[in-house]
């Protein structure tokens, strides 16, 4: 998978890049050659110890030496306008911060049937919050183009909760939210691929996603009072907790066992936020009811267990 996403990579219709590869799996050396490419601009780096994901991307990040940068996962791939897409989208919108993308799911990708990426569009922040929180637009938050200074200011990808915390990209996205402009390209230069070792579609840690959620809530709830969000922080809490919701049923279903405790501490937590946000209380009664109510239809058609 490593080479052939580094493969999309050397395919890019623009050229002017560098590859930076961190290798944490100490039980094998990593070599260009050992992959069969000889490209000077792909540097590999081999950690003398496992960094684990997260620290081995921001150690990525303070590696580089170009003005803008982007993340991608050694399953991943881009296509072949990827690059070009986003250097256009900072040419035509005088040097944004970020430059976010689509991107699309399978098991096989087929660059040729992007044919070319249309134009891209020019969003306040606060609009592109909104629509991403209402999952209008589809984009992963760490691939895409992002001022390497704007990215080392605020940190690099910050961890939440215990796990392999799975929301830090979330709040790359949601964080571009206070900036005054952000672009984004609508055509799925991005390829996420879906397999059984994907830890973000397979993963039944319920821990994970539970305490990264009680952290990005903690984190977006400061965000939101930006005095540029403010007047849409009760929605953007809602939209939020929403989607923590969804995403909490969704995993619970992977283990096959509805637990009733689990059920009942994730609604504690919700609700807590729910208080202190403000918002209307019988708003969020009723998103959480139509969350049990779906997912406890769900068990009943899967004949799943209820401890």
């Amino acid at each position: 998978m490593l080479k052939e996403c580094l493969t999309t990579i050397l395919q890019q219709t623009h050229q002017d890049f560098e590859v930076i590869v961190g290798n944490d799996f100490m039980g094998d050396i990593l070599t260009k050659e050992s992959l069969g490419m000889v490209d000077e601009r792909i540097k590999i780096i081999n950690h003398p110890r496992n960094l684990g994901e997260l620290d081995n991307m921001n150690y990525l990040l303070s590696k580089a030496d170009g003005r803008y940068f982007s993340w991608l996962a050694d399953d991943d791939q881009v296509s072949p306008y990827f690059l070009e897409s986003i250097v256009d989208a900072i040419t035509k919108f005088s040097s944004p911060e970020c430059v976010f993308c689509s991107y699309c799911a399978g098991s096989e990708y087929r660059p040729e049937s992007i044919h070319s990426y249309g134009a891209p569009r020019l969003l306040h922040g606060s609009k592109f919050l909104r629509q991403y929180l209402r999952r209008e637009l589809k984009t992963i938050g760490c691939y895409g183009g992002f001022k390497t200074d704007y990215l080392k200011s605020i940190g690099g990808i910050e961890r939440l909760g215990v796990g392999f915390s799975p929301y830090s990209d979330n709040l790359l996205a949601i964080r571009a939210g206070i900036l005054e402009k952000v672009a984004f390209v609508e055509a799925p230069v991005v390829f996420f691929r879906t397999h059984d070792e994907s830890l973000s579609l397979s993963s039944p840690e319920l821990s994970s996603y539970s305490t990264a959620q009680q952290a990005l809530l903690s984190r977006c709830r400061d965000i939101f009072v930006n005095m540029k969000l403010s007047s849409g922080y009760k929605m953007n809490m809602f939209l939020l907790l929403k989607w923590c919701s969804n995403d909490f049923y969704s995993v619970l279903r992977r283990g096959g066992v509805y637990r009733f405790r689990s059920v009942f501490e994730h609604l504690k937590k919700m609700e807590q936020y729910a208080r202190a946000t403000g918002f209307n209380y019988l708003k969020y009664l009723l998103l959480q009811l139509s969350s049990v109510l779906r997912h406890i239809i769900w068990n009943m058609r899967s004949c799943a267990k209820w401890v």
